[in-house]
């Protein structure tokens, strides 16, 4: 029986963060784009649109509730304080980004000028220091010397990143599922950078040289699979790092 251990936030994929902004309706779309031009008023943004202020602040409400408004208050010379609306990070996050496209031009230009292996080292040295930084994490907590709760602090920091993960949890076997990955069009091109280089060394480093743990990629979004899973074994607790 598969016991599901830990999920923070089941899919990230839920949120708005990251979607397009079609997704969000017409007319939390229309607002958005009057906020990229700037902060505004509920009734700034009706006549705008030439909409009922009331239908305006309802659309507002949930999209704070969301996370991609906020409000504050502009005290006035005279009169009453305004209350103004503009774009979170996240709701900016909404609108086009051309991250894997630079990710990719920088690749190209790594590789062509220094080679594939030498683009595979860069890669693995960045994500020893992300490793590390879990394990920080880890060491930090009460439990340190505990496996699930290693995988707790590491399923909240994928989830942080974007891979929408879970852990589940079959007898002494563990699964990380991810249902994201954060760099797919870069992996595709470089599956074994990028599965294997950074997310499968990722999980690797976090736990190695503290438990005997074995961990195996088994599916790969990359590869074609609807997520990605990692397989993960152990024979004993973790071993907490030595002051």
């Amino acid at each position: 029986m598969y016991l599901l251990i830990h999920s923070s936030n089941i899919s990230k994929l839920s949120d708005y963060r990251g979607k397009e902004i079609a997704l969000l309706g017409e007319t939390k779309g229309r607002i958005l784009q009057v906020l990229l031009e700037g902060p505004r008023t509920a009734t700034e943004i009706a006549d705008k649109l030439q909409i009922q202020k009331s239908a305006v602040r309802v659309h507002l409400d949930s999209m704070q509730t969301e996370h991609v408004v906020k409000s504050y208050f502009k005290i006035e010379r005279f009169g009453r304080p305004r209350k103004i609306y503009e774009l979170t990070e996240s709701g900016r996050e909404l609108f086009p980004r051309k991250y894997e496209l630079i990710l990719s031009l920088i690749l190209k230009k790594i590789e062509g000028m220094h080679g594939h292996e030498q683009l595979k080292k860069i890669i693995e040295s960045i994500t020893d220091d992300m490793a590390a930084d879990i394990r920080d994490k880890i060491e930090k907590s009460n439990n340190s010397g505990s496996l699930d709760e290693s995988l707790k602090i590491l399923n909240s920091v994928s989830n942080d990143m974007g891979f929408a993960s879970s852990i589940i949890k079959k007898g002494e076997t563990y699964s990380l599922l991810s249902q994201n990955c954060i760099v797919h069009k870069a992996a595709l091109k470089n599956q074994d950078t990028f599965c294997e280089g950074f997310h499968s060394r990722m999980i690797k480093k976090t736990l190695n040289g503290r438990s005997n743990v074995d961990v195996q990629l088994k599916e790969c979004i990359a590869l074609g699979n609807n997520y990605s899973r990692h397989l993960i074994t152990y024979n004993g607790e973790l071993k907490k790092k030595k002051k």
